[in-house]
This record gives structure tokens, C-alpha cells and sequence, in this order.
């Protein structure tokens, strides 16, 4: 069910608002009833009709403008303020190196001019500012710690990343010695960037390089679960720092299993060049320039006798930019050809089905499951449950072994069901149905306010906020539809219940959980994102015996009239996840699935902007100790 977390106005309720503001008004009328003018006949007087009840709306979350990290310059400007007598007296009365054995110094440190996001630059800062030694160089020579990280930063295109934002120039080890303060400069260049490189490597591997919350309400994750002040201390002390480094992958069969597939696919130079734009949506009648590039596909991939039919207004439309009619009927017989609805609209579907599964796309879809892995924890465990939203299915895993899996119903594009992820902590057999906020503002409070009966009459009971079943006719509807609360609705345990036989609670600020229902027709589409976000279960019992780690049979004890609720004994993690490639269980082999919400657009989006942001010249602000 779609959570409640947002309240906007509805026209109705601006109107009466505006009302209220030029005539004082505050009393909320659920009925207003205006005398007739003394001076107007009978038949001429106005008729009493009711004012328009202020409602409040649930608003669904939205998907954002995503905003990527900005770069700072790593500023050493006030670190001597931060200095102890102590640190001062110790440096000043060890004895003298002379300057070739020595090598890099503070002095040329902080004089370097490198870019990194905020938390890394102070992480920096904070490092060198203390310690005072370099890391990655020795006397005046990179060392080979630091070229062992060079080389998996250079092979971070293996990882599903790329290798552009981790770019460091590598100092050569031949230079002039007779100029030794253009070396010291060069290592302190050098010396920095690499930390900053290392550490953005560190936390785009363990947390991802996109922040999920930032792409939209429908995200819910931990961040930040990588501290960079702890990452460069351990950089420094590791005699391994590359391994270091390498261990903040996912470690899961399932990023493995990616990773090797994305391997295994290779490159993408044999492929035709002809694409559609992300996110093309072409209604009759509507200018695009992405026309010509629908009818070369047609025109590549159609059947022949599709060909033959609409040879004539492909060839006219070759360079066309405008969707007229001559060529919507054509786009009609092809979605027909394609079992497709024909409804003449050049959406993702038809252009799916001209473009299919390049290697382009199986990369592209890779690289997002790759990075949404990175925002889940690393290791699954070994007894979970896994929901994979766009292939529409529920797995149930032992010892990382599938055990069960089933086909489910998802949260429709517009009540779209969430991407985190919890611990199943309870059953609840024969279970009534507590109505979100959002379907009774949204869906149900027109008809209750039309008929005060509706709720009685369709199996709904209301209750107060002490949990009371109190009578619906005992009930302002006009307040509750101003104010969007005061009273519960549920549905109690029936047949026709929503909810089915029982349900599968992991306690989430979302209201999403597992559950049964009547609609058992549902299963058999191929598009099953139809619910209101929750997860309807093809198999609920088979699934509420799994996680109770009970045969099915036992099961029956529990079904009845009346609602019973039955622990977890080891509660168990749930991911409710959203990836367009991923591998088969059993073989391992990669399974495409469609982009039903849309995510991979927004994806690419943010992994743009991220990029542009990483590899832009010049500091846009200056971070500080």
C-alpha cells in the first residue's frame, strides 16, 4: 500500500482557503445554504445547493533532480592554528635529515592544489594536517603501494565503475635531480590526489557512487556508512592497500555473477548505431526528431509483410520529424504485429520492441544492478528473502540456496512500490485490513461522502485513535476529508478481504509488507505491477511457512475468523529490490527485465551528472579543516 507522507491541496480546498482569507470565515461547512433575494420570484430564486467539501490529497513520492556531490578544494589555510606546542617542540628538537633522504614535507603538501568532494577533502585535511608524512611516495619516489593502486583504479571498468574518476597521473620514476623542489612539487600533486582517489574509490564501492535518496522518495537506504577519516587512516597503515581497497565490493555471489557477465559481454563496436533516445514518448500528431530513428528500425527489424504493407509511407517519412497520421496507422500495425495494445503512441514499449537487447543496453542494465548492489549490504546472508520488482518475483533463500519462488504483483507505475530493505518479523493469519491514509483520502472518501453507508455495507470498520470501533455515521466525513485524519478505517478478515488468509510484516515507514489476496487472476499477466505497492504472493502459504521455518501443513492451525499474529523465531532479512539484469539462481546466467518504473532513466541521468561534476576543471567552492 502506497505510504502517506505527503499532503497537498486540492482546488477545492485553495478556493475555500481564498474564501476564507477575503471574508473571515473559519467554520467548516459541510452544507451551505444561501436565503432566497426578497425581490426575485419564487421560480427565479437560486437553488440551495452544498458548498464543495474541503478535501486534503495524499501526494505519492516523485522522482528528483538529482544533485551529485560537488568538488572542493582540499585547503590546508588554517591547519596551523590546529597545531600543539607539543607537535612543535617534538619537530623542532629531532635532529636533522638532510633534505634528499627525507623527501616529501608538509611544507610542499599544503601547498598542492587538488579537488575532491567535501567529506574527503576534510578527511584529507584532517590526515596530513596531524600526521604530516606522506602515504603513497618514499624519499622522492611513488611507491609501490601507490602503483599497485594505480593499477586497480585503471581496472575499475572490471567493478561496473570508471576508471576516469579515479585518474591519477603516476609520477615517472626518472626525473631531474638537480631540480628537486619541480619533484617535491610533483609528489605533493601527486600525494594528494591519490588519497582523495582512494577514498572516492572506497566509498563509491561501499556505499555507490549515486546516492539512491537522491533519485527519488520511492529510495530508503542507509548512507554514508563509509567514513573517509577511517579509510585514509587505514590506507596508511595497510601493506596492502589495493586488497584494502578492493574489500569494500559487495561480497556476494550475486555481484560476483554480474561482474562476470559484464566481463563475458565485451564491447559493443559490432552494433548497429540507430537508437532511440532514453525516454522518447511520441503521441499522433506531435513533432519529434527521434521520428526518423523510430522508422530506420522499422524499417531494419519489421517483417516483411509489414514492410511490404507500408513500404510507401516509411519511404516518405524517412526524414520526417512529424508523427501524422499516414504513419500512426502504420506504428498501429506494428504494436498489432508485436501483440501489443495499438494505441499509436511511440512509447517505451514499441521502442523496446524495435531496439530488443543490445549489448549497449545488457551493459548499461549490468552497470545499474551492479551499483544498486552497493547500496544493499554486502552480504545478504545466508537465509533471506529477495524481491526483484521488474521480474516480478519473490525468492526465498537457505544456506544461499534458492528453496522457493513465486510470482508476485507489484505497486502500479504511479503507486510504485519502494526499493530498501528490512527483517521479516511476523505472520498475521486472517488479517484485517488497515486502509493507508492515501486510498482513503484519494480513492475511498468520494464515495464515502456520497453515501454515509458505503463503508458498513462493503466491510469496513472505523476506529478512533484509541483503537475503538465506533459507528461511520458518528463520523464528520467533511473534517476528516479537510484535515486527512482522525479516524481508521479496516477491512475485517473475510473471503473478499484485500488481504487474503494472511500477511508477511517486516515494519517499515512505507506500510509495505507481503500478503495474500482474492485476485487470483492477477498472476497470470505478464505485467503485474497492479497493486497499491504492497507485495501480493502467488504462493502466501508456502512463503509464510518458509520464513517460520515450518512445513506448510502446519500452517492450518492458524486460519479461522478471528486475527492471530505468529513471530518469527529467527527473523529473517527482506530485500525489496528494483534491478532490470539479474542472474538466474541456478545458472548464473543474466535475465533482462523491463524498466517498469522507469529507474534506469533517472539512473543514467544522475551517472551523467555525476561524471560531469568528477571530471570538471577548475574548484567550485573551498573546504576547510
Amino acid at each position: 500500500m502506497l505510504s502517506a507522507t505527503a499532503i497537498s491541496m486540492s482546488p477545492a480546498l485553495a478556493a475555500d482557503n481564498l474564501m476564507e482569507f477575503l471574508f473571515g470565515s473559519r467554520r467548516v461547512e459541510a452544507q451551505r445554504v444561501y436565503p432566497p433575494k426578497p425581490d426575485l420570484p419564487r421560480q427565479q430564486q437560486p437553488v440551495a445547493r452544498a458548498a464543495p467539501v474541503k478535501r486534503v490529497t495524499v501526494t505519492a513520492p516523485k522522482n528528483y533532480d538529482y544533485k551529485p556531490d560537488a568538488l572542493v578544494r582540499v585547503d590546508f589555510s588554517k591547519i596551523d592554528l590546529q597545531l600543539t606546542a607539543s607537535a612543535n617542540q617534538s619537530r623542532d628538537s629531532a635532529p636533522q635529515i638532510p633534505l634528499e633522504q627525507f623527501g616529501l614535507k608538509f611544507e610542499q603538501i599544503r601547498q598542492a592544489h587538488i579537488l575532491a568532494e567535501k567529506d574527503i577533502a576534510d578527511a584529507i585535511v584532517a590526515y596530513y594536517g596531524l600526521k604530516q608524512q606522506p602515504i603513497w611516495t618514499s624519499s622522492y619516489d611513488v611507491s609501490a603501494k601507490a602503483k599497485a593502486v594505480a593499477a586497480l583504479f585503471n581496472a575499475a571498468g572490471e567493478a561496473g565503475l570508471d576508471p576516469k574518476d579515479y585518474a591519477v597521473k603516476l609520477p615517472s620514476d626518472d626525473y631531474d635531480r638537480a631540480n628537486i623542489p619541480a619533484r617535491l612539487k610533483e609528489l605533493a600533486d601527486f600525494e594528494l590526489t591519490m588519497s582523495a582517489r582512494a577514498l572516492r574509490y572506497a566509498m563509491d564501492q561501499g556505499d555507490g557512487r549515486i546516492n539512491p535518496n537522491r533519485l527519488s522518495g520511492f529510495h530508503d537506504f542507509a548512507v554514508d556508512r563509509v567514513k573517509p577519516r577511517a579509510v585514509i587512516e587505514q590506507l596508511a597503515s595497510a601493506s596492502d592497500a589495493a586488497a584494502l581497497l578492493k574489500s569494500f565490493e559487495p561480497q556476494n555471489k550475486w555481484y560476483a555473477e554480474l561482474k562476470q557477465n559484464l566481463h563475458e559481454l565485451g564491447g559493443a563496436s559490432a552494433e548497429p548505431t540507430v537508437r532511440v533516445a532514453a525516454g522518447t514518448m511520441i503521441r499522433p500528431g506531435e513533432e519529434n526528431p527521434e521520428i526518423r530513428n523510430v522508422v530506420a528500425l522499422i524499417k531494419a527489424k519489421a517483417p516483411k509483410d509489414f514492410l511490404a504493407k507500408h513500404e510507401a509511407v516509411l519511404q516518405e517519412h524517412e526524414n520526417a520529424t512529424v508523427y501524422d497520421p499516414s504513419l500512426v496507422e502504420a506504428i498501429k500495425d506494428f504494436q498489432t504485429s508485436q501483440g501489443k495494445k495499438p494505441d499509436g503512441v511511440i512509447g517505451r514499449g514499441t521502442i523496446s520492441a524495435l531496439q530488443g537487447e543490445t549489448n549497449s543496453s545488457k551493459r548499461d542494465r549490468i552497470l545499474y544492478s551492479m551499483e544498486r548492489l552497493r547500496w544493499l549490504p554486502h552480504d545478504f546472508g545466508k537465509r533471506y528473502v529477495f524481491i526483484n520488482q521488474p521480474a516480478y518475483r519473490a525468492q526465498y533463500f537457505d544456506d544461499n540456496t534458492e528453496k522457493l519462488a513465486m510470482n508476485i504483483v507489484v505497486g502500479s507505475p504511479t503507486n510504485q512500490t519502494y526499493f530498501f530493505d528490512n527483517t521479516i518479523q511476523t505472520v498475521v493469519f486472517n488479517p484485517s485490513w488497515g486502509v493507508p491514509r492515501s486510498i482513503i483520502l484519494n480513492e475511498m472518501m468520494p464515495k464515502i461522502l456520497n453515501n454515509p453507508s458505503y463503508l458498513e455495507n462493503s466491510g469496513y470498520e472505523v476506529y478512533d485513535k484509541s483503537g475503538r470501533v465506533i459507528p461511520s455515521s458518528a463520523v464528520d466525513w467533511a473534517q476528516v476529508a479537510s484535515s486527512g485524519g482522525g479516524v481508521g478505517i479496516r477491512q475485517k478478515p473475510s473471503l473478499d478481504n484485500a488481504l487474503g488468509e494472511l500477511k508477511i510484516l517486516f515494519p517499515n515507514s512505507h506500510d509495505i509488507y507481503m500478503h495474500d489476496t482474492p485476485a487470483k487472476s492477477y498472476f497470470k499477466r505478464d505485467m503485474r505491477a497492479l497493486s497499491h505497492g504492497c507485495i501480493r504472493l502467488e504462493r502466501p502459504r508456502d512463503m509464510a511457512a518458509a520464513v517460520l521455518g515450518v512445513p506448510v501443513e502446519e500452517l492450518t492451525q492458524y486460519f479461522g475468523k478471528n486475527e492471530r499474529s505468529v513471530r518469527v523465531k529467527d527473523p529473517l532479512p527482506v530485500y525489496v529490490s528494483y534491478f532490470t539484469a539479474w542472474p538466474d539462481a541456478r545458472t548464473g546466467a543474466v535475465q533482462y527485465f523491463d524498466d517498469v518504473y522507469q529507474r534506469d532513466l533517472y539512473m543514467e541521468k544522475a551517472i551523467v551528472k555525476t561524471t560531469a561534476v568528477r571530471q570538471a576543471d577548475g574548484p567550485q567552492t573551498t573546504a576547510k579543516l
